[in-house]
């Protein structure tokens, strides 16, 4: 059956979302979808993604690790965004700290200092660590995302595409292969 009714929502992104989720992940024989998820910012919590990993859905999902997420990773481990980074990546603080901040001690004229340095490569370990995460939610899941640059060839987005189903992960990493 095709239905021809578009319901528009004007609410938060997150709510719709979570609460399609649900409906989906109990009616998974009747409904299958397809959610793309763009967006703006770092507005999509990680509760919105795990609410949609029992669903029949594929999931294509637009992030922002150049443009945004790796400028909140300050260079000196401060932190100062950490609650968004927390629901974006639904991570404690400290494991957000020891995934992309290396501790080192060094021994100076004044005794040891410890020295805080951010990871190497910052925005394809942003990647990866997105990409794992949905392996916790979803059984399948593209293992080299879509890289989208600026005209300086810096990546800015990463296209990730997470899946319950193995022919559509397939289908999607054609999709990726072609594109890179």
């Amino acid at each position: 059956m095709f239905y021809r009714t578009a319901i528009f929502r004007n609410k938060d992104a997150n709510d719709i979302t979570q609460m399609m989720g649900q409906h989906m992940a109990k009616e998974w024989r009747k409904w299958k979808g397809l959610v793309l998820l763009d967006s703006f910012g770092m507005s999509i919590n990680w509760s919105t993604i795990e609410s949609l990993k029992n669903a029949s859905i594929d999931l294509w999902i637009l992030v922002p690790t150049g443009v945004i997420i790796n400028r909140l990773l300050e260079r000196d481990g401060s932190l100062k965004h950490i609650d968004k980074l927390k629901s974006f990546f639904g991570m404690t603080k400290d494991e957000i700290s020891d995934f992309f901040y290396k501790k080192r001690t060094e021994n100076t004229l004044f005794g040891e200092v410890e020295l805080i340095e951010k990871v190497k490569n910052p925005i394809q370990k942003i990647a990866e660590l997105y990409v794992e995460r949905l392996k916790k939610e979803f059984k399948y899941v593209t293992e080299s995302p879509l890289v989208l640059t600026n005209n300086r060839g810096v990546p800015i987005f990463h296209f990730v595409f997470a899946s319950n189903n193995q022919t559509a992960v397939n289908i999607a990493q054609q999709i990726i292969k072609k594109k890179s």
